[in-house]
């Protein structure tokens, strides 16, 4: 039964630092009271004071995220390390944090584990997630994939559901377990259904991709569905590709719906798509100044296919002024992360007379690089740069085997290209 505000604040008011920090933890959450982030550091620092160890833990939160004070990561991380000496767990968690991140302080991968190993030895519920990610990764301890699977499997066990998703993980992967996706699947279920909104995220897309049970589109809008509706903006971006790619439910209004909301929520595949939306006007009006305005977006977050079209629309004027210096920028920087099309694209620059980059020896290159990345249309241009010596010495014989890939690899056209080559043979 929850105490009467009234009483508790009389308490508080006494000294009682065990009232201090429970009205504290009132105005926080706005229980039986209006949410009060300054009222709540007022308590709960005068029960910190008094060497509450959940005051001085709260109090460190408070701090290293700005509620209710102004934010302040060294005086957090002193609260943490207070707290943790009074045996709290939950600090040894966050202190574990802050050195494996480097937060605040300077990284010490052997004091974060140190910390997880303390938080674990006084059973705290997420110390077997965060030490199974140690020998995963090799934070503090060495790397070991066997030593993390077994960690997360009993974090699992105890009921963990990030423990249950990495336990997922590791059975697709193969790392530290013997691959069995239908396993991966079966524990990837089991945090799903325990309320895990990520692993909701992550079923949708096994029932999507087909990994570890058959391809389900009904139980993967279902599952994103789930995901999104519990705050995960990812999982809209699920929910757009099932419209897209269902056979029998495509709906291109729905797709771009989703693609909206991710976006908006900050979702960066989200960006990108919607930006094709509203360039190809699917399910939405054509606009191709908003599609340049989204690709930009998720551009600046580093996302390579979205620099790809920036690329695409400042060679064309679609959406912005025709710039071919932007362009070339925008595709040197998909290039370099390696998204295949822009490599392609690279080296048709390369190949061009006219551009002061010509060199066909380069752009070879860029087209073998592609194709090796599985661009198939590169493979196209592989083989034309054999027919004609196009950076490289003409090779017929090559140049039909490059035909005869791209063919069977989907690029129909190729086909006609491979007849042409058997002619001069």
């Amino acid at each position: 039964m929850t105490e009467d505000l009234g009483e508790l604040r009389a308490k508080a008011e006494q000294g009682d630092a065990a009232s201090q920090y429970q009205l504290g933890i009132r105005y926080f959450l706005g229980d039986g009271t209006d949410q009060n982030l300054e009222e709540a550091y007022r308590w709960i620092s005068e029960s910190a004071k008094q060497d509450h160890s959940d005051a001085m833990y709260t109090l460190g939160i408070m701090y290293r995220s700005g509620l209710g004070v102004k934010k302040d990561g060294r005086t957090a991380m002193e609260w943490f390390l207070k707290s943790a000496g009074k045996d709290n767990s939950n600090a040894m968690i966050a202190l574990g944090e802050i050195y494996e991140d480097g937060a605040f302080t300077e990284r010490d991968p052997d004091k974060a584990y140190s910390y997880y190993k303390q938080a674990h030895d006084r059973s705290h519920p997420k110390a077997l997630f965060k030490l199974g990610r140690c020998s995963e990764y090799g934070i503090g301890t060495e790397k070991d994939p066997k030593a993390a699977f077994d960690l997360y499997l009993a974090g699992a066990r105890n009921g963990d559901t990030e423990c249950m998703s990495a336990v997922a993980m590791a059975y697709y992967e193969g790392s530290g377990v013997e691959c069995q996706p239908e396993e991966g699947f079966k524990w990837l279920s089991l945090a799903a259904m325990s309320g895990d909104a990520v692993a909701q995220c992550d079923l949708g897309a096994a029932y999507y991709n087909a990994s570890g049970t058959p391809k389900d589109f009904a139980k993967a809008v279902h599952w994103f569905q789930q995901s999104a509706d519990n705050g995960i903006p990812e999982a809209y971006y699920g929910l757009g590709s099932c419209y897209l790619k269902d056979p029998v439910h495509k709906n291109y209004s729905q797709a771009a719906f989703n693609f909206d909301k991710g976006a908006q929520a900050g979702d960066v595949s989200c960006m990108r798509n919607l930006g094709l939306m509203l360039y190809e006007g699917l399910g939405i009006p054509r606009d191709e100044k908003a599609a340049f305005g989204w690709f930009l977006k998720a551009a600046m977050q580093d996302d390579p296919e979205a620099e790809f079209y920036l690329c695409c629309c400042y060679l064309s004027g679609s959406g912005v002024e025709e710039d071919y210096g932007r362009a070339l920028e925008w595709c040197l920087k998909s290039a370099n992360a390696g998204y295949a099309p822009a490599i392609n694209n690279l080296g048709s620059l390369y190949m061009t007379e006219s551009s002061d980059m010509y060199d066909p020896a380069k752009g070879f290159q860029l087209y073998m690089e592609a194709a090796d990345c599985g661009f198939h249309i590169a493979e196209v241009n592989v083989a034309k740069c054999y027919e004609y010596g196009l950076g490289t010495e003409k090779d017929l014989h090559k140049a039909l085997e490059w035909y005869e890939r791209a063919y069977s690899n989907g690029v129909k056209e190729a086909r006609g290209f491979a007849d042409e080559v058997k002619k001069q043979l």
